[in-house]
């Protein structure tokens, strides 16, 4: 539990080439959540590396990481 007036230290990351500050201790159901994208639709990779689906709550996101979210569209 943090303390009141406790200061919380922000991570840098790259979200799609953009800069982010995320808090140290989230994970990709948590980015995709506060991007309010629907984790059925998205193929995540994290510095080159794509991440299953059923990790995306454990997979940490750590500072500095490069973070490439792709949406599925259906159309025709």
């Amino acid at each position: 539990m943090e303390r009141l007036g406790a200061v919380i230290r922000m991570i840098a990351i790259l979200v799609n080439g953009a800069p982010w500050q995320v808090h140290p201790d989230t994970n990709i159901s948590d980015l995709l959540s506060r991007l309010k994208l629907s984790p059925r639709v998205c193929v995540v990779e994290i510095n080159g590396k794509i991440i299953e689906k059923k990790l995306f709550s454990s997979a940490a996101i750590k500072a500095d990481d490069k973070v490439e979210i792709i949406r599925m569209m259906g159309g025709g």
